[in-house]
């Protein structure tokens, strides 16, 4: 048997094979095998010694590292789906009935990674004519490396390697250091330009011809003075600050008086915009070749009010309020409820545009002349008057009411009564919309106000009305398209959003077939019927 046809199939191959093996018949041979396996580690690189007739290009070892049986051989054999001529040929130490097995010792069930004897460096291949009697045989596109890879590698490719559970294209080029990643993408095109389609457990080309073996040395920037300091610090510092627990940027630039925000941003850009990333421990800068070593001379504005102030807080603050942990700037204006959320932005500008600076155990103003001390008072919703539940805005003088059943619409509401019309009934009830679309089951709606006739308005002079609901299940969103010809019942938890993805349905068909759930799909009625088809 030669190498090649000893090595047609990989161990592994053979493994993953095995796993469609009765569960009896699997359980069996773990038991007969379990005390060797436990003594055997195995992996793609040996882990012991290694006779120099080992084949050269191994590429999986098994290591027996504790000691011998005399059926170690046949066990080997048996767990990784190979011959004993296969195993003997591979390590040519042993002897033809396998004895020889050495503890300690590594050896080989796998060459090339099941691909046969790997191709020997030959010179330039001389080129032989075609004739009648000779044809060339199509070449196979496969790249030769391990399997399985994902499709369309590049035919060139020197490297492999194995994608694991959470890599992604950016890792694994991390991971090596030798390429980028655009030269990732070319090598390996089947994992789409957004890296979606990497699969773990196939291996991906990571090397061609001219790819650097190891990384390059990354040559150090000289830090100057002290550490640890946050990356990037301006290189031309001449003074830093160690930033302590409850510091920042606002409150260092405070500290110095010697440089603006601005300046502190410049010199220490991994703090972020808005100071969102200041590490306490870390040095920053505070002073460049030009910045004033002293505080300036002037006499500072005196300071109205308790100190720690967030600087910059307006001058005819009359009200201050410390900041706790756990505050935001909303949630001080909703404390108070006498001034808006522009307003504080206003008075206290050092807390960004966005909250993102306001500092816990600073004041910051609540308030200035004029602003009311107290929070008005709420006005009192008057309590509803009829039956309940009831949606918001029904009429006052409403003297009957009716609860909306399964299948109920404003039409067929108006239809069942007789005594008024579709435009009164909106004027009633105006919470169900122009369209009806916030119609709910269960809930009461107004049906007469002083004057409603208590028998049937007269037939309208044109009789035929054109049906506003198409046939099919009931009951249905109203204004379902007429043509729907697919269906959908909605269920508890439900949205728009959701029935459009499952039904794969874009949402701008979803809303011209069903009007009636409005454009904020609050008019989606669970237990409805809704169109997703015409």
């Amino acid at each position: 048997m030669s190498r090649a046809q000893a090595s047609a199939m990989s161990p592994r191959l053979k493994l993953l094979a095995m796993v469609s093996v009765p569960l009896i018949s699997t359980l069996f041979a773990w038991t007969v095998s379990a005390t060797v396996l436990r003594r055997q580690t195995d992996g793609s690189a040996p882990a012991g010694t290694v006779d120099p007739s080992t084949i050269s290009d191994c590429t999986y070892w098994v290591n027996v590292d504790s000691g011998i049986l005399s059926d170690e051989c046949s066990s080997i054999e048996s767990y990784y789906g190979i011959s004993e001529s296969q195993f003997v040929l591979y390590n040519p130490s042993l002897k033809g009935d396998c004895s020889g097995l050495q503890n300690g010792y590594s050896y080989c069930v796998e060459e090339n990674f099941g691909l046969g004897p790997a191709p020997k460096a030959t010179s330039a291949p001389t080129a032989t004519p075609t004739s009648s009697s000779s044809r060339i045989s199509s070449t196979s596109t496969i790249s030769a490396g391990p399997s399985p890879t994902q499709s369309g590698i590049i035919s060139t490719c020197q490297n492999y390697y194995k994608v694991l559970k959470g890599d992604s294209c950016s890792t694994i080029v991390d991971k090596f250091g030798t390429f980028d990643l655009d030269d990732f993408y070319t090598w390996n095109p089947a994992v789409g330009d957004d890296c979606l389609s990497l699969q773990v457990g196939y291996f991906v080309c990571v090397g061609v011809v001219g790819t650097p073996s190891s990384r390059p040395t990354p040559t150090a920037a000289p830090i100057n003075g002290p550490t640890p300091q946050q990356p990037g610090v301006i290189s031309t510092c001449v003074s830093y600050y160690k930033v302590q627990a409850g510091d920042g940027c606002q409150a260092i630039v405070d500290k110095n008086s010697t440089f603006t925000l601005d300046d502190f941003y410049s010199w220490n850009p991994a703090v972020g915009s808005s100071c969102q990333s200041l590490q306490l421990g870390y040095y920053v800068c505070v002073g460049v070749p030009g910045t004033p070593t002293n505080r300036p001379s002037s006499t500072p504005s005196p300071i109205n009010g308790p100190s720690p102030q967030q600087s910059g807080v307006i001058s005819t603050c009359s009200n201050f309020y410390r900041v706790t942990a756990g505050d935001g700037c909303q949630d001080i204006v909703d404390k108070y409820g006498t001034f808006s959320l522009n307003e504080f932005y206003t008075w206290n500008p050092a807390v960004g545009t966005s909250c993102q600076s306001l500092q816990a155990g600073y004041y910051v103003c609540v308030g200035i002349p004029g602003t009311p001390t107290q929070r008005p008072a709420p006005t009192a919703t008057p309590t509803p008057k009829g039956p309940l539940p009831s949606q918001s805005g029904i009429i006052a003088d409403c003297t009957k009411y009716h609860q909306a059943v399964s299948g109920d619409s404003c039409a067929s509401i108006v239809d069942e009564f007789g005594t008024f019309t579709l435009a009164q009934f909106q004027t009633w009830n105006p919470a169900v919309g122009d369209q009806c679309a916030h119609l709910l089951l269960g809930y009461y709606y107004c049906i007469a106000v002083p004057g409603t006739p208590t028998t049937r308005l007269p037939a309208p002079a044109t009789p035929t009305v054109t049906p506003t609901v198409s046939s099919g299940p009931q009951p249905q969103q109203p204004g379902t398209n007429r043509n729907c010809r697919r269906y959908y019942l909605v269920k508890a938890g439900d949205s728009c959003y959701d029935i459009e993805q499952s039904q794969k349905v874009s949402a701008k068909d979803f809303l011209s077939w069903n009007p009636g759930v409005g454009n904020d799909c609050k008019g989606l009625f669970l237990g409805y019927y809704v169109c997703i088809g015409v």
